[in-house]
């Protein structure tokens, strides 16, 4: 009861320590959450912004081309002029664009023809060529196929670009398939990303026009193309401001879906960078959306990544809620010690009266009190166990004498020297009790026979044969022992007892 006493204090304030740090573990995990989901949101909203940026640029190509095919339709002739100002216009109103272009389909059997018609008419140097797009990336010879497809009109023309005039792309296998496929599915498709010869990285949405609308004329007027496609030129790089408003950590990747996101093949655009420490990337999410754009002709997918770190925490709610946590923290040791230093008084002060109750004050005994309690719990013990205990009554000899001639204070002395010897005369586990004046009860427990009594009581009466010392002056002190037997002499504590205080008046009789 003593020792529950003393460890409650501590075990209350142990839990109050346990609590508080677990409500501010809550409330900082709740900031962090919070900075979490709100991070979310805005990577969300940055993609959203981005995919639909490049959303509406695709579309716009789209409508442009449709209407350069329109008005390339409604021709019967190719009147540049008029071309050129509409290319100039939509430039001007979309600077993403990069090219208008037109591509004549012209039969091997007509390409002379074709070539001296344009030097005619257009442009005195036209002549037909071939660059490697996809090897080596050089002028090479003009192949000889059934159809030839030149490029024969370019807006803007600035001085670089006149090398591409009449430059044939039907000897790249990836423009072919593209176009073929544009002509199959009689709509706009777009190519691959590739470098232009300029060497920026583009790519081409094109769609076929009918013959009518752009084939040269002999003076005989026969036409001299099979057909053709208007053509705009993306430079990749225009789909996504780079002006952009980029969240730090984040990265967006456009690519062509056919190949996939790391292949440098099919990249068209990619910003930002996924940076960020070994300890971020283990701590924090990475975020990430892909999304396939809202075209046929273009079905880009726009992959936006973000690597969240640091930067994304509230560091000033933290530090407040910190110090928050701090100051109550302080608080609740104060009061925790407060708190713990009377509970320790109180059961001090408990322990202290649970001693007095229970101990004879002159010689720290057991008293009456303890005496029976003791007695009483060796006595169902023994029974349990079906073995046998002692109760031995001690009555010192002469004892007034010593304080009729000596004084109190001198029998005090020699009490206390009794209490003594009888501790060294029995085991440890055994109790010893003053009932009061010269009056002494030991409860001998876990004895085996009479012999086990017999031999404590000639060890004490051994121990009395030194004299003991009252006011320097040696004195001899006698004692006489009575015993009881349980269960032989008795069952309950009263009858053992009174049968011990019997049985120590014979022993003082027989003394005498």
């Amino acid at each position: 009861m003593v020792e529950t006493t003393l460890n409650k204090p501590r075990r209350i304030y142990t839990l109050v320590v346990v609590i508080w740090l677990i409500l501010i573990a809550v409330v900082m995990y709740g900031i962090v959450a919070f900075d979490l989901q709100r991070a979310e949101k805005r990577f969300g909203s940055n993609a959203n912004l981005h995919f639909q940026q490049v959303n509406d640029r695709v579309h716009v190509n789209e409508s442009v081309l449709e209407g350069f095919a329109a008005m390339m339709s409604a021709a019967n002739e190719l009147d540049r002029t008029r071309i050129r100002i509409y290319a100039q216009q939509m430039l001007r109103q979309y600077p993403h664009i990069f090219m208008f272009e037109i591509i004549e389909k012209v039969p091997r059997g007509k390409l002379e023809q074709f070539v001296e018609h344009y030097r005619q008419t257009v442009y005195p140097d036209f002549e037909i060529k071939s660059f490697d797009y996809e090897k080596g990336r050089q002028w090479q010879p003009v192949k000889d196929t059934p159809f030839h497809l030149p490029i024969v009109f370019m807006e803007p023309f600035p001085p670089e670009s006149r090398k591409v005039l009449g430059l044939d792309i039907s000897s790249n296998s990836f423009f072919m398939q593209s176009l073929q496929e544009s002509e199959r599915l009689k709509r706009s498709v777009s190519t691959v990303p590739f470098r232009l010869v300029e060497g920026n990285l583009a790519y081409l949405i094109h769609r076929p026009i009918p013959v009518a609308g752009i084939s040269g004329r002999t003076q005989d007027g026969h036409g001299l193309t099979a057909g053709g496609f208007v053509v705009l030129v993306i430079r990749a790089d225009t789909l996504l401001d780079r002006d952009n408003p980029t969240l730090a950590g984040m990265r967006t990747v456009l690519y062509n879906p056919a190949y996939s996101s790391t292949d440098p093949e099919g990249l068209l655009q990619a910003h930002g960078s996924l940076d960020a420490g070994r300890l971020e990337t283990l701590l924090f999410p990475c975020l990430s959306t892909g999304r396939q754009l809202d075209s046929k002709s273009q079905p880009f997918i726009l992959l936006v990544e973000q690597q969240l770190g640091w930067h994304i925490i509230s560091w000033g709610k933290l530090a407040l809620a910190l110090l928050i946590g701090i100051i109550s923290f302080a608080v609740m040791v104060v009061y925790a010690r407060l708190y713990f230093h009377e509970e320790m008084e109180r059961a001090e002060m408990t322990v202290r009266l649970f001693y007095l109750a229970n101990h004879d004050v002159l010689t720290g005994l057991a008293n009456r009190n303890l005496l029976f309690d003791r007695l009483g719990h060796a006595i169902s013990q023994a029974a349990r166990q079906q073995k046998q205990l002692a109760v031995l009554f001690l009555d010192l000899d002469d004892f007034k004498k010593i304080n009729d001639s000596c004084g109190h204070e001198a029998g005090d002395s020699v009490l206390k020297s009794v209490a003594e010897r009888l501790r060294a005369c029995v085991r440890a586990g055994d109790t010893i009790a003053r009932l009061g004046g010269d009056e002494f009860i030991l409860v001998l427990e876990n004895i085996s026979s009479q012999e086990d009594v017999t031999h404590i009581i000639r060890k004490i009466k051994a121990g009395f044969e030194r004299r003991f010392s009252v006011n320097g002056r040696p004195m001899q002190l006698g004692i006489s022992i009575g015993s009881a037997i349980y269960p032989q002499d008795g069952t309950d504590v009263e009858t053992l007892i009174n049968h011990a205080d019997t049985s120590m008046y014979e022993d003082k009789r027989s003394g005498a």
